[in-house]
């Protein structure tokens, strides 16, 4: 196995029993557990303060906030791992968490060796992720395109597949939008609507409604804005 740096992991469990259980899996495997909380509010406001590697969240939280709002606030927030841990796989909660941004999802009852190497395996692909230089390789008529990440303009969700714009050109990408983007590297882009992620590099003009990237245009959902305006502020520092 390939040897971690000590990973920082937060848990969000109404259980206490349970996230006890969890806590002393993770310590045991060398990894430090930086706080046990069950209600959302709280859990958001240290999570944002530590900024853990990674958080893990039960869905179904006793207080006010679920887990899945949890986990939206926390990504807006804090880059971050989040992995949702739950006894619920119904519909109802899978169209929930949808277009919610999350890495991972263990579903309870759960074994000491399933916890453990999805925390692992999440772990080294962000690692790896961060590793790789900054161009991925696309198909284009048969041929292997490195492309720059530079060059990108945005992503657009088109069923199973993906579409990269460019200044110059279009390629569709045999692969769903977070597939795609969990393989740039660089913190420029932005998931601005379920369908969208941009370059904010490339950011022309923008309202609460709409994005203008070069020649583009891309909706943005509400929830979205105020993070686009914070990234585009610190860009310009």
């Amino acid at each position: 196995m390939e040897v971690l740096e000590k990973k920082r992991i937060y848990i969000v469990e109404d259980e206490f029993d349970l996230a006890e259980n969890i806590r002393d899996i993770l310590t045991h495997s060398n990894y430090e557990v930086i706080g046990i909380e069950s209600d959302g509010k709280i859990a958001i406001k240290q999570i944002i303060e530590k900024k853990p590697d990674m958080v893990l969240i039960d869905i179904k939280l006793a207080g006010s906030l679920s887990g899945i709002e949890v986990c939206s606030q926390v990504k807006q927030n804090v880059d971050t791992l989040a992995i949702f841990i739950t006894a619920h796989s119904d519909q109802e909660i899978l169209e929930k968490i949808v277009d919610v941004d999350y890495d991972s999802f263990i579903l309870k009852p759960f074994t000491k060796e399933t916890l453990k190497s999805n925390v692992y395996l999440n772990l080294v692909r962000k690692e790896n992720i961060v590793n790789k230089s900054n161009y991925i390789n696309v198909r284009d008529k048969g041929l292997i395109v490195p492309l720059q990440e530079s060059e990108i303009l945005m992503l657009k969700a088109d069923g199973l597949y993906t579409k990269i714009f460019t200044k110059d050109k279009q390629y569709m990408v045999r692969d769903i939008m977070k597939d795609v983007s969990q393989k740039l590297s660089s913190d420029c882009f932005l998931r601005i609507h379920k369908s969208y992620i941009i370059n904010v590099n490339h950011v022309t003009a923008y309202n609460s409604k709409e994005v203008n990237i070069d020649k583009y245009v891309a909706p943005i959902r509400r929830g979205f804005f105020r993070e686009l305006a914070k990234k585009l502020v610190m860009q310009m520092n």
